[in-house]
Formats: C-alpha cells, structure tokens, sequence
C-alpha cells in the first residue's frame, strides 16, 4: 500500500474493499494542477511564518514548480495505487524534496485542500467555457446574417403561428447562449477561493500572513489576475463544507444542456421530410446498419439525451449534500465526478454545434411552400381591423370565423372576393387583405423587436 497523510492512530491496515472503494484518485488526477498551485502558495505562507527553513522552502519551491510544469505538460504518471491526489503528488514531492515535504502538510487540511482545488478549477472551467459560449452565440449571430432576408414560419403548440425572420429565430438561440455566458461570468465573478481553513477551524498562522503571502506567491506563478484573489476564508467552517458553488456551476450547465437540447430538438423535427427546412451536414449524421436510406441525426439525439445526464449530475449533488451535518463530510467526495461529467458534456455540446451551424443547408423552396399557409397571417388581419377602429376580441372573432370560413369551403382568403370579404366586415379591402397574407409584409409589420 502507498504511504497515506494520515494513520498513526490506526493499528491495523484499511480493509483492501474500502481501500478500493474509497480511493479517488481515478477521478480527482484532474485537479493536480490546482493542488500544486496550492501547495505553492502554502510553502510560501508557512515560509512567512517562520515554519519553514530558507533551504526547506526553496526544496520545496522548486520540486513543486518541477511537477507542476510536468503535470501541466500532461507527462504525470499518476499512482493507481494512491488514495486522492493530494496523497499521489505528495509522494511525488517527496521524491524530489526529501524530507522537507513531511512539513508541507503543517496547518493544512485535505478538507481545505480539495475546495480550494475544486473552485480552483471550476473558475478556470468557467472562465473558458464562458468564451467558448460567447462564440457559440456569435456563430448563430452569423448563421443568421448569411440568410438576413429568410423568412421561416414560427410556431406555438409545434403548429404554425406567425412568419418570422430566420435571423430572429436564430437570435433567439443567440441570446440563450449569451445569457448562459452571462449566468458562468456572475458565478466567476462572486466566486471566493481562500486558504487557511484547516480541517474547519482555521490555523494558528495570522490572517495577514495568508494574504501578503499569497500575493507574491501568485505573482511568482503569473497568476496575478483579478480573478485569481485568493484570501484567507472568512468561515471557515462553511469553506470546507460548503459545496454551493459546485451546485450552482452544475445548474448553469444543465441550462446551457437544456438550451442546447431545445435546439437539437429543433433541427431533428425540420430535417425530416415532413418538414423539410434543413439539411445536416454528413459529418454529424450516421446511417442504419439494416435501411441504406437512412441519414441520422445521431448527434442532435445524444446532445438531447445528455440533458438528462447534465440534470441527473445536478440532483445528485444536491441530493448528497442535503443532510450533511457541519462541517466537512467524506460525502462530499461524490461531487467530482457529476462535475466532471458536466463540464466535459458541455464542451463537447458547444464544439460540435459551433462546426454543425457551418454545415446546415437551408432548403428554401420548403420555407416559401410552408409560408404560402394563410393562417400565418391571421393576427395580421385581426389587427389591421383594429387600425380601422373594430376592438380586438370583435376582430379576433371575425377573422377567426373567416378561417374557419376557408377550410370548411376549401377557399383561399386571398380567392375571396371583396363581397365575401365584407359578408365577415365591412372593413374588410381586398388588396389591404392581399397586402396582409405576404410573407415580407408580415414580418415587416412587427415594429417592436430591437434588430441588430
């Protein structure tokens, strides 16, 4: 068995099942970069106060720096055989610093460790995925400006509604995407990551230690962003117990999830040939291993089904923490890999949706055959009465009864006559009706959208 941080008070070895089951490091290797930058800043605090020889912090300095450049490179070899990774990277360490690394766990805790490299990491994972949706928006912003002057019919209850530009129903997932942006910069932005809880009641260093320390300890690391302020916590005991964070960087995941499958759900619906709109390009299809006719939007249906997974990961967290008792609990454990999941389900969403935008094909003939269906129109005629002084439910009700008119005669509005058009008001003008049931002149009708 690897040497462990703890066992003095123990006389017998961990049972080999609860070594297996317990051990973590098969999930946590991930925040190795993180748990070396804390080790860093801690040598440095210990240093500051006097808990560390000159040469002891200059060993440990450099061993850390060595392996942090190694992990950074991706060329650890990381000990299955290790309980977590603050156990694998301390073994390491030790190979390289010899005996000064049995300090290197003074005044620090696994329990303050693992939340400082949790929000460590998912500030990092934020900060990248928060670009990375920015230009997710941007490419329906632009998906939307190659076709400008499209127009697609909108829908409520998946029945026609009224026309609309293509760019406005791309905008629409343009500003999901953004507004996902926006929700991972507010949690960024507010999130404090600290130094100095111990196990849960703080350490004898002075607060003032951890704070100038620390500072020229990032600045070493070239990590002097504003993003990177790292104090000492204000509760402890709420730092190394609270996982509210974690929870709240899963909910804005699950969103981005759920917007991303809103989508999917979208583009697999209007390229079947009931509808008819797009065409996916082959690359993000598959075929059938029985009907050599079949295209499938293989990959819309896993980012849809992956909703499911982004949700489960959320409540599971949520369901850990609910009755924890303060402080730190080894629960807590559990939250990794519903993290890890999550971030790498929504990275691989928003890279495969950001290449698939550049493949669809929009088939326009279906778009003006679908636009041709009069009922598009008839929130348009309701309200041109009401332009000639008729109140709205009379003028609901009077277009309503000339549709019903329509289908129950098989008779297209724009067939009518004027004299049939007046049998329903005598508002009605036949070439103000005509103008009405355009598609353009529809869409150029709503007034109230702030068009880029």
């Amino acid at each position: 068995m690897t040497k462990k941080l703890w066992g003095g008070r123990f006389a017998k070895e961990i049972h080999p099942l609860l070594e297996k089951f317990s051990s973590s490091i098969a999930t946590d290797y991930r925040l190795a970069e993180c748990d070396l930058i804390g080790s860093f800043l801690h040598v440095h605090v210990l240093f500051g106060a006097k808990l560390l020889s000159r040469s002891e912090f200059l060993a440990l300095k450099k061993s850390i720096k060595e392996l942090l450049a190694i992990v950074q490179k991706g060329a650890f070899q990381y000990d299955p055989a290790a309980e977590d990774v603050h156990t694998c990277l301390q073994n390491s360490l030790e190979k390289k610093a010899g005996s000064a690394v049995q300090k290197l766990q003074t005044c620090r805790s696994r329990n303050d460790q693992v939340v400082f490299d949790t929000k460590l990491y998912c500030l990092k994972e934020s900060v990248y995925l928060h670009q990375v949706l920015l230009d997710l928006g941007k490419s329906f912003f632009f998906l939307g400006k190659k076709y400008a002057g499209l127009i697609m019919p909108g829908f409520t209850h998946l029945q026609h509604a009224q026309a609309l530009y293509f760019k406005d129903y791309c905008g629409a997932y343009e500003a999901m995407f953004l507004e996902d942006a926006s929700r991972l910069e507010c949690f960024f932005g507010r999130l404090e990551i600290t130094l100095g809880s111990g196990a849960l009641a703080g350490t004898a260093i002075p607060a003032s230690i951890y704070t100038s320390e620390i500072k020229k300890a990032l600045k070493e690391l070239r990590l002097n962003d504003p993003l990177y302020e790292i104090l000492p916590p204000k509760n402890s005991l709420v730092n190394v117990s609270d996982r509210d964070f974690l929870i709240e960087l899963l909910s804005a995941l699950a969103i981005v999830g759920m917007h991303v499958s809103r989508f999917c759900e979208d583009m697999i619906l209007m390229s079947t040939k009931e509808f008819n709109f797009f065409e996916l390009g082959d690359e993000f299809c598959t075929g059938s291993s029985l009907m050599p006719q079949k295209k499938n939007p293989d990959s819309l249906e896993l980012m849809r089904g992956a909703s499911g997974i982004l949700y489960g990961n959320l409540v599971a967290v949520l369901t850990t923490m609910k009755g924890l008792p303060l402080s730190y609990n080894r629960d807590m454990q559990w939250d990794k890999q519903p993290l890890f999941s999550s971030l790498d389900i929504v990275r691989y969403e928003c890279g495969i949706l950001a290449q698939l935008l550049k493949t669809i094909k929009i088939n326009k003939d279906s778009l003006s055959a679908q636009l041709k269906d009069e009922s598009l129109y008839a929130t348009d005629l309701a309200d041109y009465l009401v332009l000639k002084g008729v109140a709205f439910r009379k003028a609901h009700e009077i277009v309503g009864k000339l549709v019903q008119h329509s289908l129950s005669k098989n008779i297209k509005i724009k067939d009518m006559s004027e004299a049939e058009l007046k049998q329903f008001s005598e508002m009605f003008n036949k070439s103000d009706v005509l103008k009405r049931l355009d598609p353009v002149f529809s869409v150029n009708l709503k007034k109230s959208i702030r068009r880029k």
